[in-house]
């Protein structure tokens, strides 16, 4: 199991956060020689599709912290929310499931794609309960109050685990990213381009990096409109992030932050989340033929195609680093054994359209 760098630098917080070990090592450093090549500029990936071969993607970080607290404090059920193919929902009912946790899920319409619905029949297969409302209004409305009125024992889990406590593991994971980096692992990046969208990743990445002395900008590419993806959100996860982790062991270095610390790229977020773009499409068709990874249109395909704007702006201003969160587990098998029937009725018409 990894060891996490959070608790490498503050030796303290080991014995003050309670953590599930959901990660299976550090993730790797890799070079795309070819889409370098292709892009004018030197590109690396960091590789936390690989963070669990149960499911990984960036989840399995926040969910670490998150769940460890919920066992702690004797919780059996979790609760959370989120579009209608939530990676975030997912992850949290496989590794909830894992340790002895059940999940209830409120979800809300999004555009379909086959990972959506792959999704939908991964839910079933490990045992959530499903609600769909009409709304994402509806939804966070049954989330925030009938559902803490019905399951008040449960353990309530924000919209992609973007709490200050899920946002923890992504200062781990900045931080485990600044001592790969010193082990000469792979060069120093002039920015790390990660999906925007519950922002817990782009400001825990921040965070750990300025923790650890590495001022690198990290871009969140925006996959939600700059409503709910914006730097003054990001500075306020971050903020509440540290204080969270100076209330545990003041030897957490105070830090100045600033909006300007959390810069968002709107470009690629196009008619809205979950709406595939041709630049998306091409970043996914581009990784996929010449390094062999597989990205998903509503977050990586968006984030990469970031990267690649980037580099077209700025010719041979590298090297870049995207930052892979999408699981890259092969749960396919899983999903084809699941009957559409099953579902709920609110879920089921959607397969019957296909």
């Amino acid at each position: 199991m990894n060891h996490p760098a959070l608790f490498d630098a503050f030796p303290a917080l080991a014995q003050r956060l309670a953590r599930a070990p959901l990660l299976e090592g550090p993730t790797p450093l890799q070079p795309l020689a070819q889409a370098s090549q292709s892009l004018g500029v030197e590109v690396w990936v960091k590789r936390d599709d690989l963070s669990s071969t149960v499911y990984g993607g960036n989840k399995p970080r926040k969910l670490e912290f998150i769940l460890g607290r919920a066992l702690a404090e004797g919780r059996r059920e979790l609760v959370t929310m989120g579009a209608m193919g939530t990676n975030h929902g997912l992850a949290t009912t496989i590794h909830g499931q894992r340790l002895g946790l059940t999940t209830s899920l409120e979800l809300f319409p999004q555009p379909l794609t086959s990972v959506v619905l792959k999704n939908i029949k991964l839910f079933k297969h490990f045992g959530a309960r499903i609600n769909l409302s009409p709304t994402m209004e509806r939804a966070f409305l049954r989330f925030r109050y009938w559902q803490r009125l019905r399951r008040p024992g449960a353990c309530f889990i924000p919209a992609g685990g973007s709490s200050p406590l899920g946002a923890v593991g992504y200062v781990s994971a900045g931080l485990e990213l600044a001592g790969q980096l010193a082990a000469g692992q792979g060069p120093r990046p002039q920015a790390v381009f990660v999906a925007a969208g519950t922002l817990g990743s782009q400001a825990g990445l921040r965070l750990g990096l300025l923790l650890a002395g590495q001022d690198i900008p990290v871009i969140g590419v925006a996959v939600v409109p700059l409503a709910a993806a914006n730097a003054k959100a990001a500075l306020n996860l971050a903020r509440r992030t540290l204080a969270l982790l100076r209330a545990a062991d003041p030897s957490v270095p105070e830090l100045t932050l600033a909006a300007e610390d959390f810069v968002i790229d709107p470009g690629q977020l196009g008619p809205g989340y979950g709406q595939p773009t041709p630049a998306a499409l091409a970043a996914m068709d581009l990784l996929s033929r010449q390094e062999g990874l597989s990205l998903e249109p509503t977050y990586t395909a968006k984030a990469f195609a970031g990267l690649c704007a980037w580099a077209q702006e700025r010719p041979g201003q590298g090297p870049l680093l995207f930052w892979h969160t999408y699981n890259s587990a092969r749960l396919d098998h899983l999903a084809d054994q699941v009957d559409p029937a099953g579902l709920p009725e609110a879920l089921r018409k959607y397969f019957l359209a296909q």
